[in-house]
């Protein structure tokens, strides 16, 4: 089984002195929120090989604390290609990810991470909700039967969806 972790980056701050979207920042919300998300990462023990990031400053804001929980095996790659990438784009990164690595975390953008998280997901009484609203530094778990990273015809057999309000409450969504 192969465990896919879709992070949508943490609220950033719509003003910025540089003034271009990739440069933007986190907010001291978004700061927070990504520190409890991490917290609940390591807390829930979740086995994390990969990490495939955004090179834009929130989304590598976001992975920050993500990356002093996660084990020292594990392998971060930030990419450009995932700034503006759209859900095929990320299916297609997945798709090059050798057969041996069983799970992977994406640190992105809306809307391709809403996109493939509610396109994955099974269907189940959050599914539409989820397509409707995909707060920042949500995460969605999808458990995947494939032998390969290749997820072009694949659904998750099993899905998490978690939102940083539901951290602080521990009430952990199950669709």
């Amino acid at each position: 089984m192969r465990r896919l972790y879709l992070l949508r980056h943490a609220k950033s701050l719509w003003t910025n002195p540089a003034g271009t979207d990739f440069d933007r920042r986190l907010s001291p919300r978004g700061l927070r929120d990504a520190k409890n998300m991490a917290s609940f990462i390591k807390k829930s023990d979740l086995p994390i090989e990969l990490v495939l990031c955004s090179s834009a400053k929130r989304t590598i804001q976001t992975l920050e604390p993500i990356r002093s929980i996660l084990n020292k095996s594990a392998h971060i790659a930030v990419e450009d290609s995932l700034y503006r990438a759209d859900p095929h784009e990320i299916l297609n990164r997945l798709s090059q990810v050798p057969a041996a690595i069983e799970s992977i975390l994406v640190i992105g953008h809306n809307p391709a991470i809403q996109t493939l998280a509610h396109a994955m997901a099974p269907a189940g009484p959050l599914k539409e909700q989820m397509a409707v609203k995909y707060p920042t530094a949500s995460l969605t778990i999808l458990d995947l039967d494939n032998r390969s990273w290749d997820l072009s015809n694949s659904a998750a057999s099993n899905a998490r969806f978690i939102r940083p309000g539901d951290v602080d409450g521990e009430e952990f969504l199950i669709i």
